[in-house]
């Protein structure tokens, strides 16, 4: 095992021996069992992730500095023994992909060491976006945080700045628009099906007709949730291009006395796990910036 999946710790590795995820012939085994040839061995499919080399590791981990493990690691909010909990800057991707150099997924197993790689997230949040991001310790516990959501025992609060002031009578209420997401299956005319969405949705301040303070909670968890409903509510986030536009950023920068920064003025503010307190990320300077010279 430690030949072909060299990132394999071996009390990880004894640990699914003894919960009986690893079995020789179809029964339960130790890490010590001796095999024979022709004895079948089955793996849990998610072993698949420990194939990573040691060189390959060595090598991505020379992308980050010691300022980046620093940065990281003042973003931990709250620890038990089961997750830690960051409140992510913007800017910072959750997980790797196409052009993307740095990010959480990596960054925390090297900033923290003794943990021996094993440190997972439980979900993700855009790049763009601040605030609460909950990784797990171990397998057991990615395990258990994934059913905690999947269940709906997990409650997320996001905050948001977005262009534009509420009606009265629309300042609190529902959004269920469907959405398409980019991997959406096609169906038998050819059309990309749309994913059921629901956000609820306050208005905790507003000013001067041109922007307000607003609450979102998401009961689902579709790809630019936030972003796309308040867009369809033509209430789009600051900073948001895609499914805002540059004209109405570049009017509110002529309107203020400050520099605004162009950043995604959307936060996960607090998050609700049962069995566990109440978490709260602070606003990231950028968006502080606007709360204070708004008095929000």
């Amino acid at each position: 095992m430690k030949k072909n999946y060299p990132s394999l710790t071996l009390s990880h590795l004894q640990k699914l021996c003894r919960k009986g995820e690893i079995r020789i012939n179809g029964k339960r085994t130790s890490a010590t069992a001796p095999l024979i040839e022709s004895d079948e061995i089955k793996l849990p499919p998610y072993i698949v992730e420990y194939e990573k080399t040691p060189d390959v590791i060595v090598k991505k981990d020379s992308r980050y500095t010691k300022q980046d493990i620093d940065d990281i690691l003042k973003t931990i909010i709250y620890e038990d023994d089961e997750i830690i909990v960051l409140n992510k800057p913007a800017g910072l991707a959750t997980q790797g992909g196409n052009g993307i150099t740095k990010h959480i997924d990596s960054l925390i197993n090297i900033a923290l060491p003794q943990y021996n790689n094993n440190l997972r997230l439980t979900h993700r949040i855009d790049k763009e976006t601040s605030g609460i991001l909950v990784i797990a310790k171990n397998y057991d516990s990615a395990l258990k945080m994934t059913t905690l959501f999947k269940e709906r025992k997990v409650h997320k609060t996001y905050h948001a700045i977005v262009y534009g002031n509420f009606e009265d009578k629309k300042k609190e209420g529902i959004i269920d628009e469907p959405i398409i997401e980019q991997n959406a299956k096609v169906n038998d005319k050819g059309e990309k099906e749309a994913k059921y969405a629901f956000t609820s949705f306050k208005v905790l301040d507003e000013a001067f007709g041109l922007l307000s303070l607003v609450e979102l909670k998401p009961k689902t968890g579709r790809m630019h949730q936030l972003r796309i409903h308040m867009a369809h509510r033509r209430h789009p986030i600051i900073g948001d291009f895609k499914y805002g536009n540059n004209n109405e950023f570049a009017e509110l920068k002529n309107a203020f006395e400050i520099e605004i920064p162009r950043k995604l003025y959307l936060h996960a503010y607090t998050i609700e796990i049962e069995g566990k307190p109440l978490i709260k990320a602070e606003y990231p300077e950028h968006f502080k910036k606007i709360c204070k010279y708004l008095n929000f």
